[in-house]
């Protein structure tokens, strides 16, 4: 970055948005760092795990998350292809 570019002046893709996370939402990730710290001794704070969550989940798990709280087919042995997407045809069964 050239020496006269300033905070204000960088690509706005670089700004840190936080994000509005009520407290139910909260709380996996708040069981997760209490797990990571009792099973390691230490853990990331609840806030990175979300940032961590948030950027490594892959375009399909987002979507499998998505269609198992919609379908409510969570512990199911309904199988997605390697896209994510379940075949239709199970579905409607």
């Amino acid at each position: 970055m050239p020496e006269n570019t300033t905070e204000e002046t960088k690509d706005s893709t670089d700004a840190v948005v936080p994000l509005a996370i009520g407290p139910h939402h909260r709380k996996n990730f708040e069981q997760a760092e209490a797990h990571l710290a009792k099973t390691y001794g230490k853990s990331p704070l609840a806030d990175d795990l979300m940032r961590l969550w948030l950027a490594g989940a892959p375009p399909w798990e987002i979507t499998r998350a998505f269609e198992e709280s919609v379908l409510n087919i969570s512990g199911s042995d309904l199988i997605p292809d390697d896209d994510g997407h379940y075949d239709q045809t199970l579905l409607d069964l």
